[in-house]
């Protein structure tokens, strides 16, 4: 359902083998959950990620945007971080809103999937449909806004980054996913990726999605 808001796809990157792959999303799911938050927690569930524990490799933890990313609406940039929470032992939710959003939505997925774990601390940098894990042995210990900067002096301010900080790394059980100096800040997300030796994911597209009425959007 390569239309209305979405591109139908998946993007599932396993940290563990290193592999990624694009899953085709049914067009009814799309229908049904729409996106963001709903559309997230049905991830979750096809890839039984209740079954798991938080800080399981085997865990996942979802990047969800919503069908209005990149649409001309205003404050539209909105994405939702998916997991199941270190802090309550359940599904969360948190919404944030910042340009990782249109660059994510711009590699051609409306979800990025996440499971498995790094040997060592690793970025995950998606460029369009390509995925490849780099080292983060740089800036592992650094503070969020030093490594963001670094980030993007390295690879390019064309990619948008979400970073966690020393709490993440530690595994503290609140700690949070920032990008832009905005911040995915509820039930523990950052504490997922650091138990995962990921301290960062930089993304960056360049492919639209098309909208049944976009001027009717605005």
């Amino acid at each position: 359902m390569a239309a209305h808001g979405y591109h139908g796809k998946t993007l599932d990157i396993d940290l563990t083998t290193g592999s990624f792959v694009s899953n085709v999303i049914d067009e009814e799911v799309l229908r049904h959950h729409i996106g963001g938050s709903g559309l997230g927690v049905r991830l979750l569930l096809d890839r039984e990620a209740h079954r798991h524990e938080p800080f399981d490799s085997k865990s996942t933890i979802g990047f969800i945007f919503s069908p209005l990313v990149g649409s001309p609406l205003t404050t539209s940039a909105k994405f939702a971080v998916v997991n199941r929470s270190p802090l309550t032992m359940r599904f969360n939710d948190s919404l944030a809103s910042s340009r990782f959003a249109i660059n994510g939505k711009r590699t051609g997925h409306d979800a990025i999937m996440i499971t498995g774990a790094c040997e060592t601390p690793s970025i995950i940098v998606v460029d369009e449909s390509e995925v490849s894990l780099q080292s983060a042995k740089a800036i592992w210990g650094m503070t969020i806004p030093d490594s963001e900067q670094w980030l993007l002096d390295t690879y390019g301010d064309d990619y948008s980054a979400a970073v966690i900080g020393p709490a993440g790394e530690n595994q503290v059980r609140f700690a949070t996913i920032s990008h832009d100096g905005r911040h995915a800040g509820r039930g523990g997300s950052g504490a997922i990726l650091g138990s995962k030796n990921i301290k960062a994911i930089l993304v960056r597209g360049s492919q639209r999605c098309k909208w049944a009425d976009e001027t009717g959007l605005v």
